[in-house]
């Protein structure tokens, strides 16, 4: 009997399995296709060479430059965010490192946290204001005009590590 591994990862969801290749054929594989067809944006499934299967999913846009291809939630996940300044903060390290932009504006951020379904609460985009003066006081993103803002170069480097 053939074996298959399958890695399948959408968002916060990966589902791993070893094993004959007719169950997966038979159950896993078609469940992957249904949840594929939903309107969840950017998930592509790959079959890389070595015989397994895998799917990714990335929320919003990749970049353009080829930079990183994470998500709003990617980033959201892995910088351990809890409350709606560390959303703000991966949106625009998503911004940022995934969009390729320099300066982001109050509303690409707000759409960026809005990708991050999991993450956002209605509460977080009502105080956003507060979110972003507080980000700027303390450093973490810089305001060099009005209503725009930019990933200093530290928190860039620091946001990088979770690539």
């Amino acid at each position: 009997m053939d074996m298959i591994k399958l890695n399948f990862k959408l968002g916060a969801l990966e589902v791993e399995y070893e094993g004959p290749e007719g169950f997966a054929g038979v159950s896993l594989l078609p469940l992957m296709q249904g949840v594929t067809e939903l309107d969840i944006p950017h998930i592509a499934v790959h079959a890389p060479a070595n015989g397994s299967v895998g799917a990714q999913v990335s929320g919003e846009s990749p970049s353009a430059n080829g930079g990183s291809k994470l998500s709003t939630t990617d980033f959201a996940v892995r910088m351990g965010s809890k409350s709606g300044s560390d959303l703000a903060l991966a949106a625009a390290a998503y911004l940022h490192l995934t969009m390729g932009m320099d300066e982001f504006r109050r509303h690409d951020i707000l759409g960026a946290m809005k990708g991050a379904k999991q993450f956002y609460k209605a509460s977080y985009g009502g105080n956003l204001t507060k979110s972003l003066d507080m980000l700027t006081k303390t450093g973490r993103l810089q305001n060099p005009g009005s209503d725009t803002y930019a990933l200093p170069y530290y928190e860039s480097e620091n946001a990088k590590k979770y690539l």
